[in-house]
């Protein structure tokens, strides 16, 4: 978890933000563009991952 929130400076929290919403509605464009990162975890880690962005931000 801490690995995602480490590199803001390359992916500012307020765009992981909104690509992890997306993903979480299972939208598939976003899948297509995002879910190699996201290979292999469950939507309850994304939405895990969605909660620490937002208490970092």
């Amino acid at each position: 978890m801490e690995r995602w929130l480490a590199k803001a400076d390359s992916h500012p929290l307020a765009k992981r933000e909104t690509d992890l919403t997306l993903l979480l509605a299972q939208n598939g464009e976003a899948w297509k563009k995002y879910g190699q990162f996201y290979e292999g975890w469950t939507l309850e880690e994304v939405a895990e991952l969605l909660e620490a962005v937002r208490a970092a931000s």
